[in-house]
C-alpha cells in the first residue's frame, strides 16, 4: 500500500460521520449506529484510561457511559497519511454532557483501510484534559 493522498478529506469527513453517531443521546442507539465502524477482533480503544479490545467490547462501554445528552465543539482536526494507507486522526475540541461542565477534551483515531474500499477504526484513543484529577 501507499500514502493515501485524501487523507484530509477522509478524515473530516470520517470526523463529522463519527460524532453524528456518538453524540446521540441513547447508548444502545449510539452502539448501534457505531458498530459498523469497529472491526470484530483489530479495533483498540482506551476511553479515560479503560481499554477494551474487538467491536463488542468497545460497544459494550459506549451503551454504559453515565450521560444522556451532549454537546461538542470541535476546535481542530489534524490528520496524517500513515505508510500502509491508513490516516491518523488527532481531535481537540470542548464537550459538555448533562449538567457537567465544559471540559476540554482529546481524540486520536488510526482509520485503517478494509476490503471494501472504506475505512474502520483500528485503534482509538479519547482523554477529557482535566489536570486537577
Amino acid at each position: 500500500m501507499s500514502f493515501n493522498q485524501d487523507y484530509a478529506n477522509v478524515a473530516n469527513a470520517f470526523i463529522g460521520h463519527y460524532y453524528s453517531l456518538f453524540d446521540v443521546p441513547d447508548g444502545a442507539a449510539r452502539a448501534q449506529g457505531l458498530s459498523d465502524l469497529y472491526d470484530p477482533d483489530n479495533s483498540y480503544m482506551t476511553f479515560e484510561g479503560q481499554q477494551a479490545r474487538g467491536r463488542a467490547a468497545i460497544l459494550e462501554k459506549f451503551t454504559t457511559l453515565g450521560f444522556t445528552t451532549i454537546q461538542r465543539a470541535i476546535t481542530v482536526i489534524d490528520s496524517q497519511p500513515l505508510y500502509d494507507g491508513s490516516i491518523q486522526v488527532m481531535v481537540l475540541g470542548q464537550l459538555k454532557t448533562d449538567e457537567d461542565p465544559i471540559n476540554p477534551f482529546s481524540q486520536v483515531f488510526i482509520l485503517r483501510p478494509n476490503n471494501q474500499g472504506s475505512f474502520f477504526i483500528g485503534n482509538e484513543i479519547f482523554r477529557l484534559s482535566l489536570h486537577n484529577n
